[in-house]
């Protein structure tokens, strides 16, 4: 009987790692039947700019928030990166798969209780009690103010919105702040949850009569 050696088992390739890339959310535009976001990606060979679509009628519906188009953007721009695709100039469309697991990825789970049994009823006391009395509470100090980001925003400074893209702050007053925007025009936000980076010093940008933001010719004068 004549025997065959064993062949040893094949060894699995490892996947392949992930390139190193760096994505930049650049801007985005309205469209006639979508919102048009554009994305950088950085890599050893350069850079390349993607642009992606969502429809209008997918944040009319709530299928999406508008805060979360550059994140649904980026999200399908790394999907794509690690299948072994490239950016390219081509429009990329989110479709309603790509915005059902982005929610799915984004929604928290609900943890249920196991065994958990309703507590019984109190017990009715046999003689009314009298209600506690309740302290007057005074004020001591200055009143509540908003958080470090929002005091320090004074007129004429650029600042970046997540969604917004730049833009020049201007007037300040009752809780409330004035951005105009290069690209989605004036806008205004309740100072306390407006979220902003800061790009330069105050009074360094002004806005024309016609709404168009420029640098300031004289931004300061020292003696």
């Amino acid at each position: 009987m004549s025997t065959q050696p064993l062949l040893p088992a094949p060894v699995p390739s490892p996947p392949a790692p992930r390139r190193s890339v760096r994505v930049e959310y650049l801007d985005f535009q309205n469209l006639a039947e979508h919102r048009e976001f554009r994305l950088r990606v950085y890599g050893l060979d350069g850079s390349t700019e993607s642009r992606f679509r969502i429809p209008n009628a997918a944040f009319a519906a709530g299928r999406v928030k508008l805060q979360d188009g550059p994140e649904v953007c980026y999200q399908k721009l790394l999907r794509a990166l690690d299948a072994g695709g490239t950016a390219g100039p081509d429009v990329i469309t989110i479709d309603d798969a790509d915005l059902a697991s982005y929610r799915e990825a984004h929604t928290p789970v609900r943890k249920h209780r196991s065994g958990w049994t309703p507590a019984p009823p109190p017990t009715p006391d046999p003689l009314p009690r009298r209600a506690p009395r309740t302290p007057s509470l005074q004020r001591s100090g200055p009143p509540p103010v908003a958080d470090d980001l929002a005091r320090a925003l004074e007129e004429g400074q650029r600042v970046s919105h997540a969604t917004f893209g730049v833009g020049v702050t201007g007037a300040s007053g009752r809780g409330h702040t004035v951005v105009c925007f290069d690209e989605g025009g004036t806008r205004t936000f309740v100072t306390s949850i407006l979220k902003v980076d800061v790009l330069s010093a105050p009074h360094a940008w002004e806005t024309s009569p016609r709404g168009k933001n420029r640098p300031c010719r004289v931004v300061g004068v020292s003696l």
